[in-house]
């Protein structure tokens, strides 16, 4: 996050990555973010430090997936949080250390970008939402 014209006021991301419509900010994720760095790479939890190619907004993306044991696809939650400058660089240098119990507090007080996909429904829902999260994965 920058800070805009007014001192100390917050400015997230450009039109593409933080826009109003959740369905084009997802999109533009899939092929307008850069990963910078890996941070968790496990099958069930992944965390990322990603960079907009348009802005240079940071964000760290947190993939989780439980497995339900009820046949079929397993349960896939994305969380994508704009961070700081200063909060991407504390990321990184905690790197395959970072406590995931700990990365949904980043939520708290910014909107952020989530796509739930249970076992039982028929397609992804793709939203934005405001608040902190749990980090739950297998």
């Amino acid at each position: 996050m920058t800070h805009g014209p007014e001192a100390g006021t917050p400015t997230v991301g450009c039109g593409a990555c933080y826009g109003e419509d959740a369905q084009a900010a997802w999109g533009h994720y899939a092929r307008g973010l850069t990963t910078e760095r890996s941070l968790v790479e496990e099958s069930h939890l992944i965390v990322r430090l990603r960079r907009c190619g348009a802005c240079g907004q940071p964000f760290v993306w947190i993939f989780t997936e439980s497995v339900d044991w009820r046949g079929g696809e397993d349960p896939q939650y994305h969380r994508v949080v704009p961070v700081s400058p200063d909060e991407a660089a504390v990321l990184a240098r905690q790197g395959d250390r970072v406590d995931p119990g700990r990365l949904g507090a980043l939520g708290q007080g910014r909107r952020h970008l989530r796509t739930d996909w249970p076992s039982d429904a028929p397609r992804m829902t793709i939203y934005w939402a405001t608040g902190g999260f749990l980090v739950e994965h297998d």
